[in-house]
């Protein structure tokens, strides 16, 4: 499918990097979360204290697997989507995977700045280092890893994009 997908913990900047991977290559961009609110008119964090967490993953593996069957697109995803087993193979199945990492201290420096991630909300920095090595093992399965650390999304971009044009010539 050639699509160029962006998975990662919360806060690493898929959507911000996705829009600079978005001027660089023309593709339409998709964020996976966005899409979701859209549907349901409300924020994640309503959809996970209205409906729980069960009903939001549900809704965003439909929303991916509609996403991931198109051609040239770019596919911000949520931080937990690439933990769903069907959803990880669909993805590395034809399409470029790029794991975004950030240091956790940054990450949660961030998730700070606002309430809207409702898996870090009252949470401390032990407890968002235990989710994201949780999910490690996971982000790991990407084609490439990024680090993110004191990059610009316009530098992070084009490292991807010198990684895709490798990923699709097979020299990765």
């Amino acid at each position: 499918m050639n699509n160029i997908v962006l998975v990662g913990f919360m806060a690493v900047g898929k959507t911000t990097i996705g829009k600079s991977l978005k001027g660089i290559f023309g593709y339409s961009l998709f964020d996976v979360d966005s899409l979701i609110e859209k549907v349901e008119k409300i924020p994640i964090s309503e959809i996970f204290s209205q409906k729980g967490e069960t009903y939001f993953r549900t809704k965003e593996v439909e929303v991916a697997k509609k996403l991931l069957s198109r051609n040239n697109n770019i596919i911000s995803t949520g931080g937990g989507l690439f933990l769903n087993e069907e959803v990880r193979k669909m993805a590395l199945k034809n399409n470029f995977v790029v794991f975004l990492d950030l240091d956790i201290n940054e990450v949660y420096n961030r998730v700070n700045r606002n309430n809207l991630r409702p898996l870090a909300k009252g949470k401390g920095l032990e407890d968002l280092k235990a989710l994201y090595d949780s999910r490690l093992q996971y982000y790991l399965e990407a084609n490439v890893r990024i680090d993110t650390n004191k990059k610009t999304p316009k530098q992070i971009a084009e490292e991807i994009k010198e990684y895709y044009y490798k990923w699709l010539n097979k020299e990765l």
